[in-house]
């Protein structure tokens, strides 16, 4: 085969005409996609709605806990949700402001503990406060002393019900805490790249701002997570509405006053005969005293008892179940 050689101005010519070709090429197949960045050490595993889920949770946390507080603490205190987000735990850790009082906190809806990042110069601050004074930070943090360790300790517990009602939508949920620790190395809490989901609140009262966070790990909410989702929560949400309606309506019945009252005997009396009796006279009624009387209850016949007495008070002995009696 004969091979053929070109010139240097032939190649310039092929070149020149391959580009031209590449750049009027503007179809679909030719369009530059453009490339999303993913970092494989930060996966997202939790849903914008599961975050916006999670963010409602705990702004609801965060007002009722704000209200125990300002009792404990015997001032206005707000606990206002800050800032709700998905990060690896090595970078929760990264962000602390050491020492810092670390609680874990355990539910049964969940399948791994949680975490509560308490800033230790506003738990200082709150011994402070309950001791009588005005509740300013410490410039120098320090670790507490027994004593001030208990009243922590007794303040942290206010925030027991507000992560209850919370999370009620999902149940009767009663955490527990364990006892504290200081800086995180003293905790095997999660692996460094668990992703985890925080929310930061800022705590004010009277020249106090100070933060605290909740920090839930992905795999312990790995049984409810998928009712986080938007349909889910919102059925789930009706179905609570529902049974506290229902438990609502059933508290306040009961104590309701009902009338019940028996006839344990009747005669029928003229006009005249009526007018005419006087003190000391008897009323005979056909009934005899060992015959059942009837009960009724709001006027509606329901059982039948036995009339006698108990001490110097009539009473009756119930002979039948409570349910509406057919009429004779």
């Amino acid at each position: 085969m004969a091979e053929t050689q070109l010139s240097q101005i032939e190649i310039n010519d092929l070149i020149a005409g391959a580009k031209g070709s590449e750049g009027s090429d503007s179809g679909p197949a030719r369009q530059q996609k453009a490339i999303k960045t993913y970092d494989f050490t930060r996966p997202d595993k939790f849903s914008k709605d599961q975050l916006g889920r999670l963010q409602s949770i705990h702004q609801t946390i965060g007002r009722v806990a704000g209200a125990r507080l300002s009792e404990r603490l015997r001032t206005s205190v707000t606990m206002t949700l800050a800032l709700t987000q998905q990060m690896i735990y090595r970078e929760f850790v990264a962000g602390m402001t050491l020492p810092t009082m670390l609680f874990t906190g355990n539910a049964p809806q969940l399948s791994g503990p949680f975490l509560l990042d308490l800033d230790l110069s506003l738990a200082l601050g709150w011994v402070d406060r309950i001791l009588g004074g005005g509740g300013e930070l410490p410039k120098e943090r320090h670790e507490p002393t027994d004593l001030e360790e208990a009243l922590i300790i007794k303040a942290v517990d206010e925030l027991i019900p507000a992560i209850a009602e919370g999370w009620s939508p999902f149940g009767v949920v009663t955490p527990m805490f364990d006892e504290p620790a200081f800086g995180a190395t003293m905790l095997r809490f999660a692996a460094p790249t668990d992703v985890v989901a925080v929310m930061s609140f800022e705590i004010r009262y009277p020249g106090t701002n100070a933060p605290i966070s909740i920090c839930l790990p992905y795999d312990s909410l790995d049984p409810i997570i998928e009712r986080l989702s938007t349909p889910n929560w919102h059925a789930q949400q009706k179905r609570t509405a529902d049974t506290a309606a229902k438990a609502e309506i059933a508290s306040t019945l009961q104590n309701v006053e009902v009338p019940v009252k028996a006839i344990l005997g009747g005669v029928e009396l003229t006009v005249d005969e009526l007018a005419s009796l006087k003190p000391g006279d008897i009323i005979k009624f056909g009934e005899s005293t060992d015959h059942p009387v009837r009960l009724s209850v709001m006027d509606q016949a329901m059982a039948w008892a036995a009339p006698g007495k108990v001490g110097d008070r009539v009473a009756l002995r119930l002979l039948t179940p409570l349910q509406q009696l057919m009429e004779a």
